[in-house]
C-alpha cells in the first residue's frame, strides 16, 4: 500500500516510526506531543506542519538532516497524490514551452531563482532521466544522469572564470575577496539546483513506490552512528560536522577532572582557622589547586587499514591542540615519528587524509605495522616527560602482523602517566584474533574502548565524567 491512500494521522504516525528506525530518539510522549502540535499547526503556512512537528520531535541537531529527508518523503505533493501507473511526467498541469537549459542554468548560478531552479530540475530529470516504474533504487544514478545532462560542474567552472575576469587583473583591490565571495555564491546556487533535482526524483519515486519502501531504501545511519572506519568523504564531511560538539566536551573533561583533585594540606591556614576552637584543628584547609592545563600526548596508527580513522584521529587531536599545555602527536606504521607541527591546523577529515597521504609518501614510516616497536620509539620520545597531570591517547586496531607486542613497555608508560586510553576502532569481540595484541595491552589502560562512531566516543567522555 501506498502512502497516498492514508490517512493525515497515520501519515504522521508512519513518519516518526521511520524516524525511529533510523536512530532518531522519540518517546511515546514525544509523538503524543507532536499529534496535538499537528493538530493547531498552522497548516495554512507552507512549513506550519514541518515547524510543529520539529520541534515537538527533535531534540538535537543532529538529527535535522534525517528529519528533512523523511518529512519531504512523506509530505511532498507526491506522497500525497496517488501514483500514476505510467509515464510519470514531472510537468506541471500548465504546459510550458520547454528552457534552453543551458541558458536557464547560468541563470540560475547567477541570480539563484528559486522557481527557474525548480523548473530547470523538472525538465532536466524529463529529458535526461530513463524512469523505471517499480525498481527499488534510491535515485542516485537518476540523479547522476540529469546532473550529466545539466553539465552543471561545467558552466558553475565557467560563470567563476567569467567572473574573476570581470572583476579586473590579480593586482586589483580586493579582487580575491571578492572572487572568494562570488565562489561562495556559485557553489551555494549550484547545490541548490542539485537539491531540486534529488526532491523531483524522490517525488518521482514515492509517486511510484509510497513513501514507505522509498524510506526504507535510503535509509542510512545517523552521522552519529556511522562507522568512521568505512565512511566516504562525504559522509566524514557529515560527521565531521556533528563532532565539534564532541571534541570540546573530551578537552574540557580531561581538563576538569584534573581540577577536581584535591589539593595539598594548607598547614598554616588550617592553624590560622584553629585559633577560633582553642588551637583544635577543626576545620582542614586544602591549598586552591592551580588551575593548569593537562598534557596530551597522542600515538596514532596511520596504517592503510585504519586509515579513515586516522584522519578521524587527526582531526580530533587538531582541534584540541590550543586546550592543553603541551601537545606532543605522533604517526607510525613500522616506525613512530613526531607530527605535532605537521598536523597542528588541520581542518577536517578530508584536509587530514590528504595531509596523511603526503606525510606517510614523504617519511620513512615503514610498510607493516609493529606496535611494539612504535611503543618503544613513542616511550623514549616523551618516557622522560610523563607525569601525574598527562594524558596518553592511543589510536588503532592493535594489529601488529604477529610480532611482539611489547607490553611492558606499555606499563611503563601507564607507571609515569596520569592516564592512559586506548581507542580501537574495531569491536570487542574481534579484540585477540588474528594478530591483535589488544588483550595484551588492555590491562595497562585506564580505559580501553571500542571507538567506531561518534556515539562510541560520546559514550567514552561520558565514561570519563
Amino acid at each position: 500500500m501506498t502512502s497516498s491512500g492514508i490517512s493525515p494521522l497515520e501519515r504522521i504516525h508512519r513518519f516518526i516510526d521511520e524516524l525511529r528506525a533510523r536512530g532518531v530518539p522519540v518517546s511515546m510522549v514525544e509523538r503524543l506531543d507532536a499529534m496535538r502540535a499537528a493538530k493547531i499547526a498552522e497548516l495554512d503556512q507552507a512549513d506550519g506542519l514541518r515547524t510543529a512537528l520539529r520541534c515537538t520531535l527533535i531534540k538535537s541537531p543532529d538529527h535535522l538532516s534525517a528529519f528533512e529527508e523523511v518529512y519531504g518523503l512523506y509530505f511532498s505533493p507526491a506522497s500525497r497524490r496517488p501514483a500514476t501507473p505510467a509515464g510519470y511526467s514531472v510537468q506541471p498541469d500548465a504546459v510550458r514551452p520547454p528552457l534552453d537549459l543551458e541558458r536557464a542554468v547560468t541563470s540560475v548560478l547567477r541570480d539563484g531563482s528559486a522557481e527557474l531552479a525548480r523548473q530547470v530540475a523538472e525538465q532536466a530529470v524529463g529529458e535526461f532521466v530513463q524512469f523505471e516504474a517499480g525498481r527499488p533504487v534510491a535515485g542516485v544514478m537518476y540523479e547522476r544522469s540529469a546532473l550529466a545532462g545539466l553539465r552543471l560542474e561545467e558552466l558553475a567552472a565557467r560563470q567563476l572564470a567569467e567572473a574573476a575576469a570581470g572583476l579586473g587583473g590579480p593586482g586589483a583591490p580586493g579582487q580575491r575577496l571578492r572572487l572568494e565571495l562570488q565562489r561562495t555564491e556559485v557553489t551555494a546556487r549550484a547545490e541548490y539546483l542539485r537539491g531540486q533535482v534529488r526532491k523531483v526524483i524522490r517525488e518521482l519515486l514515492v509517486a511510484d513506490r509510497g513513501a514507505d519502501a522509498v524510506a526504507k531504501t535510503l535509509r542510512q545511519p545517523l552521522p552519529a552512528d556511522r562507522d568512521i572506519s568505512t565512511a566516504s568523504r562525504e559522509q566524514m564531511r557529515e560527521i565531521h560536522r556533528v563532532m565539534i560538539p564532541i571534541e570540546r566536551k573530551l578537552a574540557t573533561t580531561v581538563m576538569r577532572r584534573r581540577r577536581h583533585r584535591t589539593g595539598l594540606i594548607d598547614v598554616r591556614a588550617t592553624l590560622r582557622a584553629s585559633m577560633a576552637t582553642g588551637a583544635v584543628p577543626m576545620r582542614i584547609v586544602h591549598r586552591k589547586p592551580r588551575p593548569t592545563k593537562p598534557q596530551l600526548y597522542v600515538l596514532a596508527d596511520m596504517s592503510g587499514s585504519v586509515a579513515t580513522f586516522a584522519a578521524f584521529t587527526v582531526t580530533l587531536v587538531s582541534a584540541m591542540s590550543q586546550l592543553f599545555s603541551r601537545l606532543r602527536s605522533f604517526a607510525f606504521i613500522t616506525d613512530a615519528a613526531e607530527v605535532t607541527d605537521v598536523f597542528r591546523h588541520v581542518r577536517d577529515p578530508e584536509h587530514a587524509m590528504a595531509t596523511i597521504r603526503d606525510f606517510v609518501n614523504a617519511s620513512q614510516l615503514g610498510g607493516y605495522t609493529d606496535y611494539g616497536r612504535a611503543l618503544r620509539q613513542f616511550h623514549g620520545a616523551v618516557g622522560a616527560e610523563l607525569e601525574r597531570r598527562s594524558t596518553v591517547l592511543i589510536f588503532g586496531d592493535a594489529r601488529g602482523n604477529y610480532l611482539p607486542a611489547e607490553e611492558a613497555t606499555l606499563a611503563r608508560i601507564s607507571r609515569r602517566a596520569g592516564s592512559v586510553y586506548w581507542l580501537n576502532p574495531e569491536p570487542q569481540a574481534q579484540w585477540n584474533t588474528g594478530d591483535s595484541t589488544m588483550r595484551a595491552y588492555e590491562g595497562y589502560c585506564t580505559a580501553a574502548v571500542t571507538c567506531r562512531s561518534l556515539s562510541d566516543l560520546r559514550r567514552f567522555i561520558e565514561r570519563l565524567d
